[in-house]
């Protein structure tokens, strides 16, 4: 039986039921052998692995990519963090496999990081549209083996959720505020019948990036749609703050904040909505069977939570403010949502 989440001072809050879903859990660490001898092995498997996908044709390069999916993820799981870490930086980065693989602009665009920071949103642009037509061959092949993957996926199926919900929004309320924080390009409301039917009386799209906000004032030219510059540090500090949102968010934000930072956020933007709006945020689960191939060849490395990581995030919010609290994951397993009303 599930323990309701309680606060630091023993009241409980009141959650919504689950549907059974499948909890994602390292499998038992086996016995590593020294790191030396992990290494050697692990570089004449990619030497290996390598050559076969240089010279095969379609079929043979995205089998290539499931072996290494699984090999990467499977050595994860094995080895300490350390290790893994010295795998990432000594052998993978230098691996002729690397700039082979970055020939995919999804795989080449977050190892750069152009804009200074990992998860950009023209990164994740690539996750929401196809650019595999505009690619040569090995390049086109590994990009549309990434597109296709359960964490791809998760992102497109995040943005058609937070569409529905803005919908849902502005159905209860023809005044409704909505904020989102860390807003990327904001592609989410791309797809969202109030925003373009203006239902809504204004969407802050909150970022520190200013390209992308420049990118949604485009896309969203004297609408209900309010760019505003500014970080999280700026939100926790007060010097940015926003009141009376009916509906608040955060999707691709949390899997960079470290806990006690991700609690005091939460803490605050629940303070922001009126009674019976609802904050959600997202975060990917711990992990995902692409997280392998992320941190060694593109070196994103996200903060994984599990749903008793999530529960954890409403440390720092008052409880008895609290009306209802629900945890879901989406379709492929791999995103987990903390959905919180406000009493």
């Amino acid at each position: 039986m599930r323990q309701p989440i309680l606060s630091v001072h023993g009241a409980a809050l009141p959650v919504a039921p689950e549907a059974n879903h499948l909890i994602l859990v390292n499998a038992p660490r086996e016995e590593a052998p020294p790191p030396e001898e992990s290494f050697m092995e692990a570089r004449e498997w990619l030497d290996s692995l390598h050559s076969r996908m240089m010279q095969g044709p379609d079929d043979t390069l995205h089998a290539g990519m499931t072996a290494l999916h699984g090999g990467l993820i499977k050595r994860r799981r094995q080895w300490s963090p350390e290790v893994w870490k010295r795998f990432c930086q000594e052998l993978a980065r230098k691996h002729p496999m690397r700039p082979f693989l970055h020939q995919c602009p999804f795989t080449r665009h977050a190892f750069e990081r152009p804009r200074g920071y990992a998860g950009d949103a023209a990164l994740i642009d690539y996750l929401y549209m196809d650019h595999a037509a505009d690619e040569l061959h090995a390049g086109r092949e590994i990009y549309r083996y990434m597109h296709g993957q359960p964490s791809a996926r998760s992102v497109r199926e995040r943005r058609e959720l937070l569409a529905r919900m803005m919908d849902e929004t502005a159905g209860r309320r023809p005044d409704g505020r909505v904020l989102s924080v860390a807003c990327g390009h904001l592609r989410e409301a791309e797809a969202s019948r109030a925003v373009a039917e203006r239902r809504l009386q204004e969407l802050i799209a909150f970022d520190q990036d200013p390209v992308s906000l420049a990118e949604i004032s485009r896309l969203h030219p004297g609408g209900i749609v309010r760019p505003v510059c500014g970080s999280v540090r700026s939100l926790l500090a007060g010097k940015a703050a926003f009141a009376d949102l009916d509906f608040a968010y955060s999707a691709g934000l949390y899997d960079y904040l470290s806990d006690s930072v991700a609690a005091r956020l939460t803490a605050l933007l629940f303070q922001m909505l009126r009674p019976g709006g609802r904050l959600l945020v997202a975060n990917f689960a711990v992990h995902p069977p692409e997280t392998g191939y992320m941190e060694a060849f593109m070196d994103w490395w996200l903060t994984y939570r599990d749903e008793d990581g999530m529960r954890d995030l409403l440390a720092e919010t008052p409880l008895e403010q609290v009306d209802n609290v629900r945890l879901f994951r989406d379709s492929q397993d791999n995103v987990i949502y903390l959905e919180v009303t406000r009493r």
